[in-house]
């Protein structure tokens, strides 16, 4: 018999919650071979892996895990996350409650209560819806019919290798395959 916590993953939305699982267990942890700029702000239960550079004005807040050889740039903010190996978090982009896989780049964005796997790259100013304006539960498409995922916050399930452009739109809930290629200035809903 097992008493502890327990999370299916029947869902890409259900990495959140064992996300969420797995925070409370964060102990603060800064490897001696991060650079981290003295005008960087971090607070909370953060871990910091093998060569992370951290610049100027960046904010990361706990529970959050940053993997090796990633970046966070210059006024970046990155909070309640999980961030992947060697991974790019530039100028100007918030990654908020978020699982991102390994070799990921971001420019200029937002992404919020988002599942990316590995490979990913987002142009300047493309962004993750991740509220409803009705404030209802975000229902992904499944076929013909749609799942309610039960989270009235949840941005874009993006698979491995995927390209996002310039000033796209990504609604709340969202899915993009493997290798998709997302054009400059598209709106994605279902």
């Amino acid at each position: 018999l097992y008493t502890g916590t327990w999370q299916a993953i029947k869902y890409p939305w259900h990495i959140l919650d064992i996300m969420d699982v797995i925070s409370t267990r964060i102990k603060p942890d800064i490897s001696p071979s991060a650079k981290i700029s003295p005008r960087a702000l971090i607070e909370g239960n953060v871990v910091i892996a093998d060569n992370v550079r951290v610049y100027e004005n960046a904010v990361i807040r706990g529970p959050t895990f940053i993997g090796e050889n990633s970046v966070i740039g210059t006024n970046a903010l990155v909070r309640q996350s999980f961030i992947g190996k060697q991974c790019v978090v530039g100028y100007n982009t918030e990654i908020k409650h978020s699982y991102i896989g390994n070799n990921c780049w971001f420019h200029s964005n937002y992404i919020g209560d988002s599942v990316l796997e590995s490979d990913c790259s987002f142009g300047a100013g493309a962004i993750t819806a991740n509220f409803r304006l009705d404030e209802s539960n975000i229902k992904v498409k499944d076929g013909r019919n749609f799942i309610d995922t039960g989270h009235d916050k949840l941005g874009a399930i993006i698979g491995q290798g995927c390209r996002i452009g310039i000033n796209s739109s990504l609604m709340p809930g969202i899915k993009i395959g493997h290798h998709a290629f997302v054009g400059p200035h598209i709106c994605l809903t279902d």
